[in-house]
């Protein structure tokens, strides 16, 4: 069976068994669902950001007084919604699918060229590679994880990936996606233009796409005679032109074909970030339901400070608090209702999901892997408690755990106190263990080593242990 015939089996399946599948008599029917169970559930993933990363002290939780000094793990399972950190606790319904790590730093942006600390550190979340500084706009030196991701899991006839950006009027959301050429990606900031990226194709069908279909296959036919007539150099540029041609041309068919029975309403404006972030996990759902694509990165922007009480101390959450975190305890505490207004609207994206059937009889979330992350380790430009949740990926994180681990890694990041003689694990292997968890065979992404302050090298490769 081909690839494409699988894909084609699975989207089926999704979508109420429609269209090629509407005329299948019910033992037909059965035999189809019967495959697709064997090649098992669709698995999708979202890469999510927040900016200014982390009020540490506000969000780690330290059950039983547990010690700093030796690795652990805690059963959430076992805690009361008390026992959680604020900035965790709008998460506790969940909590069976939750994985906080506590452990990890943003070591390797710290030893990348002096740059712009925010680029840097947004470079290095996403990529785990160095920045390119030599344009006007800070470039990375490799793709993104959810770039790498797409050559492995995207399906050719639907959206490789979708870029999406929460924003409001301070600051958009923070570059997540970079191309191989470690060029940003854009972001799509409007619900509206997301819908119509997704569904506007097969709502309005094009006539032109069935010829342009065609132009692509009589171009190739004619390629195929030249091709003798070519070198190796020759045969192998214009192989992969045409692959290129051949995978747009499967994706203009594959969208205008879209047949999906879990279309939402089409998105109207919308006044607060609010309701843009739910209008934004009702698209989401809908796009993974529908299989349009398996891979989105979600960028929350900057928060009016009205939208988690701040107000009364400043209008601008980057400069008015977050820069803040180390001199006022209130700009911490503000800070910290800042990042949990964030777990809040994290915590709807997750029931959403778990509210959207699958086509294995589960639900979208159960088939969904979260790896929620930010820019840099606090809003202060430190990268040295680096503090990403994992949420679902239960076939295969052992999840339901707060997991610890303390720093020794031999690389110094910067405090309000100066250097750190150690740092948390680097946290390319929290990139490794997502890529391994979609299913991809590798040992790193982005570097695989570096070398410390003091001279000693850094292991980059490898999954974060005892996660699985």
């Amino acid at each position: 069976m081909s690839r494409r015939m699988i894909h084609r089996r699975q989207a089926l399946k999704l979508l109420g068994l429609s269209g090629a599948c509407a005329g299948l008599a019910g033992s037909d029917i059965a035999r189809v669902m019967a495959e697709d169970n064997e090649l098992g559930p669709i698995r999708r993933v979202i890469f999510l950001s927040h900016c200014h990363g982390w009020p540490y002290d506000a969000w780690k939780m330290r059950p039983d007084g547990k010690s700093e000094s030796a690795p652990w793990e805690a059963d959430l399972a076992t805690m009361s919604v008390d026992d959680f950190s604020k900035p965790l606790a709008p998460l506790f319904a969940h909590r069976a699918r939750l994985l906080p790590i506590d452990g990890l730093s943003l070591a390797t942006a710290e030893l990348d060229v002096e740059g712009n600390r925010h680029d840097t550190g947004w470079v290095h979340a996403w990529t785990g590679n160095w920045c390119d500084f030599s344009g006007v706009d800070t470039k990375a030196q490799s793709a993104s994880i959810d770039q790498v991701l797409v050559e492995h899991i995207a399906r050719s006839d639907r959206l490789p990936s979708l870029e999406i950006s929460v924003d409001d009027i301070k600051e958009p959301g923070r570059p997540i996606s970079y191309a191989a050429n470690g060029s940003r990606m854009p972001q799509e900031s409007s619900p509206a233009a997301v819908y119509d990226r997704v569904f506007g194709p097969s709502n309005s069908p094009n006539g032109t796409v069935t010829r342009q279909r065609g132009a692509l296959d009589y171009a190739y036919d004619e390629y195929k005679q030249l091709a003798p007539r070519l070198d190796q150099n020759g045969r192998d540029k214009l192989d992969a032109h045409f692959e290129l041609m051949q995978r747009l041309g499967d994706r203009l068919e594959g969208m205008a074909n879209l047949s999906c029975d879990s279309k939402p309403m089409v998105p109207g404006t919308f006044a607060t970030y609010d309701e843009r972030f739910d209008a934004f996990a009702e698209l989401v759902g809908a796009t993974f339901a529908c299989d349009a694509t398996r891979i989105i990165s979600l960028s929350l922007g900057e928060l009016p400070t009205a939208d988690f009480g701040a107000d009364d101390i400043s209008d601008d959450v980057h400069k008015g608090l977050a820069h803040g975190i180390y001199d006022d305890p209130v700009k911490h505490a503000a800070m910290a209702d800042f990042l949990t207004k964030h777990a809040t609207q994290v915590a709807r994206l997750v029931s959403v999901l778990e509210n959207i059937p699958d086509g294995d009889g589960s639900s979208v979330m159960d088939n969904t892997l979260i790896v929620w992350g930010s820019e840099m380790a606090n809003g202060w430009h430190g990268y040295q408690h680096y503090c990403p949740v994992i949420i679902g990926g239960q076939w295969h994180f052992r999840t339901g755990r707060y997991v610890y681990w303390p720093h020794a890694t031999p690389s110094q990041v910067l405090t309000p106190s100066g250097y750190s003689e150690v740092a948390g694990k680097p946290h390319q292997h929290l990139l490794v263990s997502a890529a391994q968890a979609m299913g991809v065979s590798t040992d790193h992404v982005g570097v695989d080593h570096v070398q410390g302050q003091t001279g000693e090298k850094v292991d980059c490769t490898g999954p974060l242990e005892g996660l699985t």
